[in-house]
């Protein structure tokens, strides 16, 4: 008997392994994208962090595209649930809101003296009072940690205390 094709049987494999193969790949490829989404995210508010630190220690003027220190005095970053901002007394500096999706939450930080909590500072040493800033989208999370000496970095775990 002389055959031309594929068989039924063997057609219904080969959708079948596709099947399953896009199953277990498809939910690793979302969570890639989420995973990029949150290092960019956090990446340029660690910088943007650093940048600030390194103007209030060198007293540089404040820009209206950049945070920094102004002449009255220095500018704080106040966090929310979805960005961030920088503000000199009533005046807002710079505002940056995350994509859709990414959310903000924070330990740490704050200072009785200086600010309430869920406010960054830092001082004309450099010095910061610690604080985490975890940005979240879905299941995954990256950490942005500011430590007393006003290192910032971002991490894919929490810090250990």
């Amino acid at each position: 008997m002389d055959k031309r094709g594929f068989g039924m049987v063997g057609i219904l494999a080969a959708l079948f392994f596709v099947s399953l193969f896009a199953a277990v790949a498809m939910p690793r490829l979302w969570n890639a994208g989420a995973a990029m989404r949150l290092d960019a995210e956090a990446a340029r508010l660690a910088a943007e962090l650093m940048h600030y630190r390194e103007l209030v220690m060198t007293r540089q003027p404040v820009h209206s595209d950049f945070i920094g220190v102004a002449a009255e005095g220095n500018p704080i970053v106040l966090l929310h649930a979805d960005g961030y901002e920088m503000q000199r007394g009533r005046e807002t500096l710079m505002q940056y809101r995350f994509p859709k999706g990414i959310a903000l939450s924070y330990s740490g930080g704050g200072d009785v003296n200086l600010a309430y909590q869920g406010d960054v500072i830092f001082q004309l040493t450099g010095n910061a009072t610690p604080m985490t800033i975890i940005l979240q989208e879905g299941k995954e999370k990256r950490y942005v940690i500011i430590d007393r000496v006003g290192r910032v970095r971002v991490s894919l775990s929490p810090p250990k205390d």
